[in-house]
C-alpha cells in the first residue's frame, strides 16, 4: 500500500470512530493520543473522568492526556505547577511522593467513592 492510500485508510476510520458512540478511549485512540497504554483525550473537566489513568489536579479542574516532567504537568501547551499529579496509586507534590487517599487533595479511585463525597454533592447543588 502507498502513502497515500495509508493515510486515506486512517482518515477514513478516524472520521467513522469519531462521529459514531464509541467511548471516549476510543477516539482518543483515532486521534493518536495515548498515556499509560491506554489512550485519552487530551482534556480537563471539574470532576474526575477516569479513574484508572494518570490525571493533574490543579485549582479544581482534573487535566488529562499531559505528562509529569520535572516537577512540572504540561498540558495542551501549558505548564503548572503547585497540583497534584496521581499516577498507580500515589500522589506527586512539590517534589515528593505521597500515597494517595481517597477524598483528599482531588482524589477518588472510582465513581462510587467521587459520588459518596462532599465535593460530588456540593457540585450537584
Amino acid at each position: 500500500m502507498t502513502k497515500f492510500k495509508k493515510l486515506g485508510v486512517i482518515a477514513a476510520l478516524s472520521s467513522l470512530l469519531l462521529f459514531t458512540g464509541c467511548t471516549p478511549e476510543e477516539q482518543a485512540l483515532a486521534t493518536g493520543v495515548a498515556v499509560g497504554g491506554t489512550a485519552v483525550a487530551l482534556s480537563s473537566y471539574s470532576y474526575p473522568r477516569y479513574y484508572d489513568q494518570p490525571y493533574y489536579y490543579h485549582n479544581n479542574r482534573y487535566y488529562y492526556g499531559g505528562y509529569h516532567q520535572n516537577g512540572y504537568y504540561h498540558h495542551g501547551g501549558n505548564r503548572y505547577s503547585n497540583g497534584h499529579y496521581y499516577n498507580n496509586g500515589y500522589r506527586h507534590y512539590n517534589g515528593q511522593r505521597y500515597r494517595a487517599v481517597n477524598g483528599q487533595h482531588g482524589h477518588y479511585s472510582s465513581r462510587n467513592n467521587y459520588q459518596r463525597s462532599a465535593h460530588y454533592k456540593n457540585r450537584r447543588r
